[in-house]
């Protein structure tokens, strides 16, 4: 009889709870940020290797929905991926010097790396092979669906993270669906 009344008590429960939360709990975190977002959020499926550190929704401009930060490594070598809605500007990647435009699952995307300006010889020199010593990152953006905004997706690369890995982790994002 306990548990029947516990049974019973579970489902009221849950009866009682808006949409909304149930959906929240599905155990996958891009999932649930996708359930409150208008804008497609994108779950990587090659991380090198690299162990999650950091997942949040984090707060943007204010009236801006939240963006999706993702971290993934250690403290020197990680992989970042940064998602907002198409348009919308919620972090500043920082001084960089753009180098080229390449193609990323059809959609095109520029390439930076993170030289000092400050020394000129230096950077004028600064290419595709300096990423994996100083850093650097693939910038795109997605086209909107029929009910979800585009994306601007952000994939950063620090501690020895080679161009071609950025873009290995870039092809390897996935829709949530």
């Amino acid at each position: 009889m306990k548990k029947f009344r516990i049974v019973i008590a579970s489902i009221v429960l849950l009866a009682a709870l808006p949409a909304s939360a149930l959906a929240m709990g599905s155990g996958d975190k891009y999932s649930d940020f996708q359930t409150g977002l208008t804008y497609k959020v994108f779950k990587p499926s090659k991380i090198l290797g690299l162990v999650t550190k950091e997942l949040n929704l984090l707060d943007c401009q204010p009236g801006e929905e939240q963006w999706v930060y993702s971290r993934y490594g250690g403290t020197v070598r990680y992989v970042e991926i940064m998602q907002t809605m198409a348009g919308v500007k919620c972090s500043d990647p920082g001084v960089s010097k753009y180098l080229r435009t390449i193609v990323i699952n059809s959609l095109k995307a520029k390439v930076y790396v993170y030289c000092d300006p400050t020394k000129p010889a230096i950077y004028k020199k600064c290419g595709l092979d300096d990423i994996a010593r100083v850093g650097g990152y693939l910038m795109f953006t997605t086209k909107p669906g029929s009910l979800l905004k585009g994306t601007e997706i952000q994939v950063q690369g620090m501690g020895g993270v080679t161009y071609s890995q950025l873009i290995t982790v870039a092809k390897g994002l996935k829709p949530i669906q």
